[in-house]
């Protein structure tokens, strides 16, 4: 550690100077006396701040999650990061936190994967491992370390074929109006916001959340929300989607998701049948792509992945048929 004085902007000063981790440190005092003070914890806790900052090629693992979780929160303020946080944390646990980036073993991450016994299925460690591979190759794009082309192998399952649960035309001609007698006043309240996810392709949890009735220009377009996917116009929408949307509402339309989650459970059980996982998204998007085609059915869910679309929301089972009795549905 140096001390000396200098002059700055025609104002003297004086300087501690630290070489710390292999680059030099400086720190300005308006006096000697102040200059003086800094030492021992002072100085200890300064140049401890410089391990929670990226130093280039020489950035450790720990400092690099750190900055890709800030990164991610900034990009995506309203997105869920706790379970990218979980799985990046297996690098810690797995003793990489204080190792610089460019120095880490990529067959030792593939040996650590492959041995975690509570990651039941190969998906679940391809998940894991891709997760690994996004965050490496970010630091190479930021420069904290000098590769840029991180690949990571492990054994992958092909994917299983998947039957895309949907609604039938006659079940949701149903649904809609069911009037029941057990809290019939509860579901009757929910029927607008089934019926905008069931026609409109909004996402239960986040879009309809936080549509409210100021969003929806009636006959014309909504407005949906940020919530997974950047705010977005749909526009175009089927003729049958406003005959259950009332003009003179206001505040939120869907008051609650755990309320009209449990609402509609009651109302298939009165009537019958079973509703499927994410039944209405799966059904405007099957029927959707028959009727109105590929990509205005993508925009209106707010996807842009192709793969993405057909592997999870389109049954290929429905007919042009089907579609056109789908969104001919209405309220009488």
């Amino acid at each position: 550690m140096k001390k000396y004085k200098r002059t700055v902007r025609g104002k003297t000063k004086y300087v501690i100077d630290v070489m710390h981790h292999g680059k030099r440190r400086r720190k300005y005092f308006s006096s000697f006396s102040e200059s003086q003070l800094f030492e021992g914890s002072k100085l200890n806790d300064w140049l401890s701040s410089f391990e929670d900052e990226p130093d280039g090629h020489n950035t450790t693992v720990s400092v690099g999650i750190k900055k890709y979780l800030e990164n991610y929160q900034s990009r995506y303020p309203e997105a869920r990061w706790s379970h990218i946080e979980s799985r990046l944390s297996y690098l810690l646990k797995w003793g990489l936190g204080n190792q610089k980036i460019d120095s880490i073993d990529v067959q030792y991450i593939q040996r650590k994967v492959e041995e975690q016994t509570s990651w039941k299925t190969a998906s679940t460690k391809y998940t894991y491992k891709n997760q690994f591979v996004i965050f490496l190759n970010w630091c190479g794009l930021m420069g904290y370390c000098q590769k840029t082309k991180w690949e990571i192998k492990t054994l992958r399952m092909p994917p299983k074929e998947r039957e895309i649960g949907i609604l039938t035309p006659t079940q949701v001609q149903l649904l809609l109006k069911e009037d029941g007698e057990y809290r019939a006043r509860s579901w009757q309240s929910y029927k607008p916001a089934i019926a905008i996810m069931l026609f409109a392709g909004l996402r239960p949890q986040g879009e309809m959340e936080k549509l409210d009735y100021s969003h929806i220009k009636h006959g014309e377009s909504i407005s949906v929300p940020a919530s997974k996917t950047p705010a977005r116009l749909i526009t175009n929408l089927p003729d049958n989607l406003w005959e259950w949307i009332p003009k003179d509402r206001s505040g939120p339309v869907m008051s609650s998701w755990q309320g009209m989650s449990q609402s509609r459970t009651r109302a298939v059980n009165r009537l019958g049948f079973k509703y499927p996982g994410d039944g209405a998204r799966h059904s405007f998007g099957s029927y959707g792509y028959w009727m109105y085609g590929l990509e205005w059915t993508m925009h209106t869910m707010g996807h842009m992945n192709y793969d993405t679309f057909k592997t999870y929301y389109m049954n290929k089972k429905v007919s042009k048929a089907e579609a056109k009795k789908y969104f001919d549905i209405q309220p009488s």
